[in-house]
């Protein structure tokens, strides 16, 4: 189970080992090993990328919602990032979340904006 600390950026035991153990691998092996059902790599790619997501969510405002609510949205893009990542492909780790992320966030105001 994914934990609130990687939202929080509060560090559980758990995850200081994950970081120690997770620290000296490629964002690709940790990718790997994390589509490959290892909760505890994909907890470490939340928790490392998160100040990523963070700061795309600085750029978009929604209505009727709070800061909290597009962090979720796109902490959730970066979740669709680990799932959907190709390392055959030609194309960095942060590179490909940051276009979840943003891909995530946008289609989200576009929901939940009301159109004419």
């Amino acid at each position: 189970m994914i934990t609130a600390a990687v939202f929080t950026g509060e560090l559980s035991e758990r995850l200081r080992q994950s970081q120690l153990r997770f620290a000296e691998m490629t964002d690709y092996e940790v990718v790997d090993r994390a589509q490959r059902g290892e909760e505890a790599a994909a907890e470490y790619l939340l928790y490392k990328y998160r100040n990523l997501v963070r700061t795309k969510v600085k750029s978009y405002f929604l209505v009727g919602a709070e800061k909290e609510d597009l962090l979720q949205v796109g902490m959730i893009g970066l979740w669709q990032a680990i799932v959907d990542f190709r390392s055959e492909r030609a194309i960095s780790f942060p590179a490909f979340a940051k276009v979840c992320i943003t891909r995530h966030i946008i289609t989200a105001i576009k929901t939940a904006t009301p159109s004419n």
